[in-house]
């Protein structure tokens, strides 16, 4: 199923958090979508664009964590460490399932299920935990000003998609 970008539904109030969430949701997509329209044997031959994917997906994951990370941190949120924490734990698991991945890439084992496998723990994930975390900052972002967070980083507007139609010329 594709994720859908809700901007009231999934809103931090800091657009660039925002936008880095609608790209995460793109991201997710845009990987899944390749995966999807390759067959066993092209996966196999597209091995390294994939692995080069989840690669970036997670690196833009690290860095969107840093970003938001420095928000809960500079408004000294009382979620701030489960915040942190619940990275941290996302991280951990990514790195089990690229390897996951890699290794059924290697074996020539690449199997419907562990995309499945994939694409159920981003999208739940990244969906729970905007709901029940990263939406907690709305009270914080009605009393910042510009100023306030124009000193957080951030990443790129559009990135996946462009990140994306590279691989589709490509493949």
């Amino acid at each position: 199923m594709k994720l859908q970008w809700d901007h009231k539904k999934y809103t931090t109030g800091f657009a660039h958090i925002d936008q880095q969430h609608s790209e995460l949701f793109n991201g997710i997509n845009g990987l899944m979508l390749f995966l999807k329209q390759s067959t066993a044997g092209e996966n196999q031959k597209n091995k390294e664009k994939i692995l080069e994917m989840l690669q970036f997906l997670g690196e833009y994951a690290q860095k969107h964590f840093q970003d938001e990370e420095k928000v809960f941190e500079k408004h000294d949120h009382p979620m701030k460490e489960t915040n942190k924490k619940e990275h941290q734990l996302f991280l951990e698991k990514y790195v089990h399932y690229q390897k996951k991945l890699q290794a059924k890439l290697d074996q020539e084992r690449l199997t419907r299920g562990v995309l499945i496998q994939i694409h159920i723990f981003l999208q739940s994930w990244l969906v729970n935990h905007i709901l029940k975390v990263d939406t907690a900052l709305r009270d914080c972002a009605e009393n910042a000003t510009e100023s306030t967070v124009e000193d957080v980083a951030v990443t790129g507007k559009g990135t996946f998609s462009r990140f994306l139609a590279f691989f589709k010329r490509n493949n």
